[in-house]
C-alpha cells in the first residue's frame, strides 16, 4: 500500500494470522445457572416430545371440548370435566382444551361452559413445541437466557460448554491489572501469553505500534505497551484472540455519526478512542496520544482505515464498544 512505511507490519496481517489460529478442543461441563455467555459445546436436542403430555398455555380450566359445542351465556353447556390448570401445568386425562376462568360458570354442584371451545385452544399438545429428535440449540451457540431455559426444559442439569481460554498476564502496572481483570488467573498452561513490548515500533498502527504477535511452542505470544495503548491494542488483537479460540463471532459495531473531525496518517491504521452519546461519536483523544483519562470516558473505539486521511465531522462510523 502506498505511503506505509516498509518496516511496519499492517494490523490486517496480524488480524489474519488470528483467524488461522485453530479453536480450542478443551471442553467442560457446567451448571446451567454458570452457562450464560458461554459457547455450547454440544447440540441440544429434544430426546423425546416436548411437552411430554398436552400442557395449558394460560391459566384456566381443562375441560373436554367436544362438551362445549353450542355452549352460549343462555344456553351453558353442562361439563363432565372441569379441572383448574395454571399455565403449563399438565392437562388432565381426557382434557383437550383450556377454557379462560370467566368462562366456566358453577351451576350449584356441577360446571357449565358459556363459550365453545375447539379441541387444542388454550393448550399445547404433546410434541407441539418440539418433535422427538428436533435440534433446539446447535453446538457453537453462545448461550443466552432463552438457550438456558431451554435445556431446562429439557431437563438438563449440566451443559458440555467450550473451555475458556487460558491467559497468562505477564505486564505489570495498571496495564497488567486491568487485563488480568478481563481474562482472570486461570491455573495451567496457557493458550495465550501476553508480554511487555519491546518499545520498537513495528505494527502500522496508532497507538499501538509497538504491539507485537509471536509464537513459542505454538502459544501465541502479545506483546503490549503501557497505558491506554495496553488496551486499545488488547481490544484490537486479544479480545479477537480470545473469540476465535473459543468459536465466539465478531460482536456487532455501533452506527453512529462523529459529533467532530478525526485526523489520521494516510498508511497508518489509527484506534480512536470514543464516548457515545445516543447516536453521536465524540472522539476523546488523538490516535496518537490517548490518555487514561480518556480511556477512562471511553465506550468504544473507531478503526480509521490505513487508506484514510481522516473523517470529517458528522461522518457514519462503526463503533467497536469495550462492553
Amino acid at each position: 500500500m502506498d505511503g506505509l512505511p516498509r518496516t511496519l507490519t499492517p494490523l490486517a496481517a496480524l488480524l489474519d494470522r488470528i483467524v488461522a489460529i485453530s479453536p480450542l478442543m478443551r471442553t467442560e461441563s457446567v451448571p446451567l445457572a454458570q452457562g450464560l455467555g458461554r459457547v455450547l459445546a454440544e447440540a441440544l436436542r429434544a430426546e423425546g416430545p416436548l411437552p411430554a403430555r398436552p400442557v395449558a398455555r394460560r391459566s384456566g380450566v381443562a375441560v373436554r371440548a367436544e362438551e362445549t359445542l353450542g355452549a352460549g351465556p343462555y344456553a351453558p353447556a353442562l361439563l363432565t370435566l372441569a379441572e383448574p390448570v395454571p399455565a403449563g401445568g399438565v392437562l388432565p386425562s381426557g382434557a383437550d382444551a383450556v377454557l379462560a376462568h370467566e368462562a366456566v360458570e358453577e351451576i350449584g354442584t356441577a360446571f357449565a361452559a358459556t363459550v365453545p371451545a375447539a379441541p387444542g385452544d388454550g393448550a399445547v399438545g404433546a410434541g407441539g413445541e418440539a418433535a422427538p429428535g428436533a435440534l433446539l440449540v446447535p453446538s457453537g451457540t453462545v448461550l443466552g437466557p432463552t438457550h438456558i431455559a431451554v435445556a431446562a426444559a429439557l431437563g438438563r442439569e449440566r451443559l458440555t460448554v467450550r473451555a475458556e481460554p487460558r491467559v497468562a498476564v505477564r505486564l505489570d502496572g495498571p496495564a497488567g491489572l486491568f487485563l488480568r481483570a478481563v481474562v482472570g488467573d486461570a491455573p495451567g498452561p496457557p493458550d495465550v501469553i501476553v508480554r511487555p513490548a519491546s518499545g520498537k515500533p513495528c505494527l502500522a498502527a496508532r497507538p499501538i505500534e509497538t504491539v507485537e504477535l509471536a509464537e513459542a511452542e505454538g502459544v501465541p505470544i502479545l506483546r503490549l505497551p503501557h497505558g491506554a495503548a495496553a488496551w486499545l491494542g488488547w481490544c484490537a488483537l486479544g479480545a479477537p484472540m480470545l473469540r476465535r479460540l473459543t468459536g465466539r463471532p465478531e460482536p456487532e459495531p455501533v452506527t453512529a455519526r462523529l459529533s467532530g473531525r478525526i485526523a489520521s496518517a494516510v498508511g497508518m491504521t489509527d484506534l480512536v478512542l470514543v464516548r457515545l452519546c445516543g447516536e453521536t461519536a465524540e472522539p476523546l483523544a488523538s490516535p496518537d496520544a490517548p490518555t487514561l483519562a480518556a480511556l477512562a470516558a471511553a465506550d468504544g473505539m473507531v478503526v480509521i482505515p490505513p487508506e484514510s486521511e481522516g473523517l470529517p465531522a458528522g461522518a457514519a462510523v462503526a463503533v467497536q464498544r469495550f462492553c
